[in-house]
């Protein structure tokens, strides 16, 4: 008779008046510091696991955000919404939320454009670079001789090369629909070595020049007759 007087062994419980001598509640047999928010006081606080815990992300004049996180409405959030938020930080703006430092050029810059002889490179003034390029050159049927005509087309573009900051320019060769395949990959082969030599010559360094063959690949003009030919016997020029 005496067993059956007396509750659980705390922190053992079956209903509130188990956990009242410790100011907490029955929460699944046990006592614990919580059930819900209710029960734990102060702005900011939550009942997780049975106990009081700080909500998440919650902030006020006393409880301070994380790292560079800011409290608006008692919440933390992002550094910056916006350029205002960052002027506390010369030299900076907003971007995904964060004050980063301001590039050197382009968009959020001070001074948005670069001085003469630089250009910008993600966000950075750098030595501007000549790219080279000019029309094609074009050449007799089954040949990879280059014509006199076509001279002054590689004359500019070898000026050009001589700029010390020109990149570096890939002469792709090409030919016409006729011969096997296998051949006409060694004769655009032939006329792309044929303009770096020429290129060479007229004093382009040799490491700014490489040379490749498509054959007849990728024909500038379809159909099948001398006009669309003339067209596709060339080299092409794509500077790096």
């Amino acid at each position: 008779m005496l067993l059956a007087g007396c509750g659980p062994t705390y922190p053992k419980c079956e209903n509130d008046e188990h956990c009242k001598e410790h100011n907490q509640f029955c929460v699944n047999q046990l006592c614990q510091q919580c059930r819900d928010n209710s029960h734990c006081d102060g702005a900011g606080m939550m009942c997780a696991a049975g106990k009081c815990t700080r909500k998440p992300g919650y902030c006020d004049p006393n409880v301070a955000c994380p790292g560079d996180q800011k409290c608006r409405d008692n919440e933390c959030g992002d550094e910056c919404l916006d350029n205002t938020d960052c002027s506390n930080k010369p030299g900076t703006y907003c971007s995904n939320g964060g004050c980063i430092d301001k590039p050197e050029c382009g968009e959020n810059a001070d001074t948005p454009a670069c001085p003469e002889g630089k250009e910008c490179k993600d966000g950075r003034c750098e030595q501007k670079v000549a790219r080279c390029n000019g029309a094609a050159v074009l050449f007799p049927f089954n040949q990879a001789k280059i014509l006199n005509a076509e001279r002054n087309k590689l004359d500019a573009i070898a000026d050009c090369m001589k700029d010390p900051y020109a990149s570096q320019l890939s002469v792709e060769g090409h030919c016409d629909e006729r011969g096997s395949e296998e051949y006409n990959l060694t004769l655009g082969e032939q006329r792309a070595n044929a303009v770096k030599q020429y290129l060479s010559r007229k004093g382009v360094s040799a490491n700014k020049l490489s040379a490749r063959s498509w054959g007849e690949e990728r024909p500038a003009s379809s159909g099948s007759n001398e006009s669309a030919w003339r067209k596709n016997r060339r080299t092409e020029f794509v500077p790096n």
